[in-house]
């Protein structure tokens, strides 16, 4: 992939993005299967349902700009994904391990976040105003995302993990 302008660059970072969806959309069911609380599950698994949908705001994105939609592979996104894995893997208390979720979930909210107001930028300086609306839909329901994740991280599940602690 050529980069000589701003429309290159552009394109590469939104084929970026849609690795970085489509990534997801494979890996949170698996999360939230993990998760103990049901609120933290729900939560999940409505973010499943956005993130599809996301991934085909990114399909009407290339398509509104005359391209075939493409990934770029994003190492980030697989070493976030596999950092959630291994913790799940070394089997912590189930209130340690819905705090661990939500906090690795933010952490590829945050991540996600940056891109799109990156893209949201380009967008409007290349003119396209249509694209942009559609990367701040998602933005927002991203920021939505992490919204919910931090209250969730910060008191109730920060907060069962706390108390197994003072329990033991």
């Amino acid at each position: 992939m050529k980069l000589n302008n701003l429309r290159d660059l552009f394109l590469m970072k939104l084929s970026a993005l849609y690795d970085v969806e489509t990534q997801i959309v494979k890996a949170l069911p698996k999360v939230a299967k993990e998760a103990n609380d049901m609120e933290l599950k729900k939560s999940f698994e409505k973010h499943v349902v956005e993130t599809k949908k996301h991934v085909e705001r990114l399909d009407e994105i290339f398509t509104e700009l005359g391209e075939k939609p493409q990934k770029v592979k994003v190492e980030a996104i697989r070493g976030m994904i596999e950092d959630t894995e291994w913790v799940i893997g070394q089997e912590p208390a189930p209130e340690a391990l819905d705090a661990v979720l939500a906090a690795s979930a933010r952490y590829i909210e945050h991540y996600e976040m940056a891109g799109y107001l990156s893209l949201i930028a380009w967008a409007e300086l290349l003119g396209e105003d249509d694209v942009a609306e559609l990367l701040e839909a998602t933005l927002e329901e991203e920021r939505d995302a992490d919204m919910a994740l931090n209250e969730a991280a910060e008191t109730k599940l920060g907060q069962k993990a706390l108390l197994v602690e003072e329990e033991e």
